[in-house]
């Protein structure tokens, strides 16, 4: 190893990596459990989701800080670059372990980046569904038409029960 590198600082950095990736795939299931349950509107059981997934958040924040942390003792850029330059200068029995787990957790991030914002595109499409039902109901949507018994479309939200119940 080089004289800036120490065998304990780089295994410091490879525990911070693989507890990086440990938390990052149970986000991954707590994102894919969430998908699921959004999907099946089960809003009930998606608020005690929630509070996991927000811990998991909380934690994988602080094995972040803890990996940028080792990465900034060693004197590293705390990004790609900085690790791929740490990476040259491990020797080549542990660029391979350290390269594979970097590119897992990368990988494993990016799952999550992209699951994240399918849920946040269902959650989206229920809340505008939901907000327009109930200015359906309270009489308040724009131009909602209700066709009559004689088949004609009426705009008008005076003659629907809900909105003059």
């Amino acid at each position: 190893m080089s004289n800036q590198i120490s065998p304990k600082a780089a295994q410091q950095l490879l525990r911070a990596i693989e507890q990086d990736y440990t938390l990052a795939q149970s986000l991954k299931s707590v994102l894919q459990e969430e998908k699921s349950i959004l999907e099946k509107r089960q809003y009930t059981a998606h608020s005690a989701l929630l509070a996991r997934k927000t811990q998991l958040l909380m934690e994988l924040d602080q094995a972040d800080n803890a990996r940028r942390q080792a990465m900034a003792d060693m004197g590293l850029q705390l990004d790609k670059e900085g690790f791929d330059l740490f990476v040259k200068q491990v020797p080549p029995t542990w660029q391979e372990r350290f390269q594979s787990g970097w590119e897992k957790l990368a990988d494993t991030m990016n799952a999550c980046a992209r699951l994240n914002k399918v849920n946040g595109k269902i959650l989206a499409h229920a809340q505008n569904s939901m907000e327009h039902l109930m200015s359906i109901i309270k009489g308040t949507a724009n131009q909602v038409s209700v066709y009559q018994a004689n088949g004609r479309r009426n705009l008008s939200a005076s003659h629907r029960m809900l909105a003059t119940a």
